[in-house]
């Protein structure tokens, strides 16, 4: 039977892509008439207010919308008096806007951090510096420059500006971007407490600080580095920006510090300058430590032993073990250690790592070797000393093979592993002195889960050859006016949107929650699928990709319950950020991070278990920033197989016999009107079929 879907299509679809020709006196319609096996049971766009709705189509937690009005209103809201756009957990039609914004001037990344001394610079490199601010400036003289925080941030760099005749003003801080936009012709930010300060400004804004330029949308976030520059490199001769320059020419003595630009830089940039950087061999990331234990990256290692797992290399955790890396690394160094636990009874314990930069703790909890279904933790960092946390679940009392991998990829660096002393359920602080926890191997434990024997540490430092780059020094975003024009970094609205709506948020943990109380939910009302077989949950998602950590703020899980409210509920996805600052985008951790979230809304479809009765669907959200946006839309549970759609390869002609060859399977039909079709049974590809001169024969396939 002919679904009415197909039949409502058929005769147009059908006259578009037949393949007809006099000669061959035969027509294969490209078109598939399908019964569409799959049965579509319910279906979710949000483009309307289902909570609003009677019944409800859902309900939610914490949804709020706070526009920049309301957030810098009377009073303010303090704990988002950094934002710098709308925050919210809510319909996409309840906000201004969702997406990251147009870019409203020019902006410039300038990587040659203020704090240095002009005196140890060339007046090639400041003249370079004078003709990049006269293209922001699009030629203006006399200009007036304000600076975040104050103008001793960019030192020297301010004299350069009063000495070509700008007048150079400390920002305001009582003033927010709006009010000050009128106080000057050109902005830096040269500060990182208040992140995002001038990012939407519609003048031109400078930016000189690496964590800031995600924060700023100008690029990924980058990295302080202090080095000896080699020469700087004209990448762009011919820009007006250069004011004439060309080649290489040297530009600094000594060591020099600078915000190094992320792995990411705009769509479009122009990258007008860069400074040669030689490099020694370095413990970058966490893979970095991957590959010196496969020995396909060079290193020397030293072996030792650790009765307790607490690492310090001038960076303090939270115990006072203080354990050297084996081999006395310092500075830059990749850690293994690997050990048994011993859990003296089954039951579910809590674990916290605290570390710097990162690392990854696996417990072989199935007893057959580490894969990354063993993964506990894996904080891939960078970042100071910070701790996480996880519940792990021992089946069974015993003894059970763990490993950790961990990383300081310069200055100081640190890792301790502690454990709860009492179940996870009854560990009420995690406060690590708050007398729930100990480390692991002190000494008189009392936690259920001990070290069985002092673990093997194993240390490794980098080593090789040098290597040179080119670190991007100035580098361009055009403005909405230019040719081409410019953008943000990841800039754009949402796309792909199903229908009128859908739902998202941003910044979700910069206002209040209700009752105080953490998380932001969705909650689908529930849908009987009983007795349906092959029952699949789909869902469109989509994020922006600049500035998500890989951290418990930033997240968006997809949960079911199979049975109803009271049952438990099965968390089919965990989206969060990468790896923070070198793969800011969101993508499903529990499926090894293989697709990663863009802001064009793509389909994941996850299996229901086939005992499912009134299945419940709910989305769990967080995001700590303005620009740190994802959203969910057209949500589709179905049941049965999905037909593989059939398709028709191009005819051969032999001769006067036409051989039909098509993919996928389904039923051959003829016509000669486009409206009578009969069957040809038993056919199958590679049908032949023979050219009577004067008639017109169609074929189709049926599903």
């Amino acid at each position: 039977m002919l679904s009415s879907f197909c039949r409502s299509f058929s005769t147009g679809l059908v006259a578009r892509r037949a393949l007809a020709t006099r000669a061959m006196a035969v027509a294969v319609s490209g078109f598939v008439w399908s019964t569409q096996a799959q049965e579509l049971i319910y279906q979710e766009g949000f483009n309307t207010d289902g909570e609003a709705a009677n019944p409800q189509r859902y309900t939610t937690r914490g949804r709020d919308v706070w526009e920049l009005s309301r957030i810098f209103g009377d009073p303010p809201l303090a704990t988002a008096s950094a934002q710098r756009g709308p925050i919210y957990f809510a319909h996409s039609f309840e906000v201004s806007f969702v997406g990251i914004p147009n870019i409203p001037a020019r902006r410039m990344m300038f990587t040659w951090r203020g704090s240095n001394d002009t005196a140890n610079t060339t007046e090639d490199f400041l003249k370079l510096w004078d003709s990049a601010v006269a293209w922001l400036l699009n030629g203006k003289a006399n200009a007036t420059v304000m600076v975040y925080p104050t103008t001793a941030s960019i030192g020297g760099l301010a004299d350069r500006l009063a000495a070509t005749g700008h007048t150079v003003l400390d920002d305001d801080p009582a003033k927010t971007d709006a009010q000050l936009e009128s106080d000057g012709d050109l902005f830096i930010h040269a500060g990182s407490t208040d992140p995002s300060r001038y990012a939407l400004l519609k003048k031109p804004v400078i930016v000189n600080v690496s964590p800031d330029w995600d924060d700023m949308i100008v690029g990924s976030i980058g990295s302080d580095a202090t080095f000896a520059p080699g020469q700087v490199n004209i990448a762009a001769p011919g820009h007006p920006a250069a004011g004439g320059k060309t080649g290489s020419f040297d530009a600094f003595t000594g060591d020099h510090a600078f915000a190094l630009a992320g792995r990411f830089l705009p769509q479009g940039s122009t990258t007008l300058a860069t400074v040669n950087r030689t490099i020694p061999p370095q413990v970058a990331r966490l893979t970095d430590v991957d590959d010196m234990i496969a020995g396909t990256k060079q290193h020397e290692k030293t072996e030792g032993t650790l009765a307790t797992l607490d690492i310090n290399d001038a960076s303090a955790g939270n115990w006072f073990d203080d354990n050297a890396v084996p081999g006395g690394y310092t500075g830059n160094w990749g850690l293994r250690v690997q050990g048994k636990l011993a859990a003296s009874a089954a039951g579910t314990y809590r674990f916290a790592m605290g570390t710097d930069d990162g690392a990854r703790f696996q417990i072989d909890l199935d007893k057959n070797g580490f894969t990354a279904a063993d993964n506990v933790i894996e904080d891939l960092g960078p970042h100071g000393h910070t701790i996480v946390y996880q519940n792990v679940t021992f089946a069974a009392a015993g003894t059970y093979d763990f490993e950790v991998r961990a990383y300081n990829s310069g200055g100081g660096g640190s890792f301790e592993l502690s454990v709860g002393v009492v179940p996870a359920a009854e560990v009420l602080d995690d406060a690590l002195d708050s007398g729930y926890w100990e480390l692991l191997g002190t000494p008189g434990g009392v936690s259920p889960v001990q070290l069985s024997a002092p673990a093997t540490a194993t240390g490794y430092i980098a080593t090789g050859a040098s290597t040179e780059t080119k670190e991007p020094l100035v580098v361009l975003l055009n403005g909405p006016n230019d040719t081409p024009p410019g953008g943000f970094y990841g800039g754009g609205p949402f796309i792909n949107v199903e229908g009128a709506g859908f739902f998202g948020g941003a910044g979700m943990n910069k206002f209040p929650y209700q009752d105080e109380t953490p998380p932001r939910m969705l909650t689908l009302r529930p849908v009987n699928v009983a007795g349906k077989q092959d029952v699949k949950l789909t869902v469109a998602v989509a994020a922006a990709q600049i500035d998500f950590e890989n951290d418990a703020n930033d997240y968006l899980d997809i949960k079911i319950y199979p049975n109803g409210a009271n049952s438990t509920p099965i968390t089919l996805a965990h989206f969060n950020g990468v790896e923070s600052g070198v793969q800011p985008w969101m993508a499903d951790d529990l499926d090894n991070n293989q697709r990663r979230l863009t802001r064009e809304f793509a389909d994941f479809t996850y299996n229901v278990p086939a005992t499912a009765t009134d299945l419940i669907v709910e989305f769990v959200a967080g995001s700590s920033w303005w620009n740190e946006i994802l959203a969910f839309d057209n949500v589709r549970i179905t049941a049965g197989s999905k037909a593989i759609e059939a398709k028709f390869k191009t005819p051969r002609l032999q001769g006067d016999k036409v051989t039909l060859e098509w993919t996928g399977s389904g039923l051959l039909q003829r016509s000669t009107n486009l409206k009578d079709w009969t069957d040809v049974t038993g056919a199958t590809s590679g049908r032949e079929v023979t050219v009577v001169p004067g008639d017109h024969v169609f074929y189709r396939i049926k599903q």
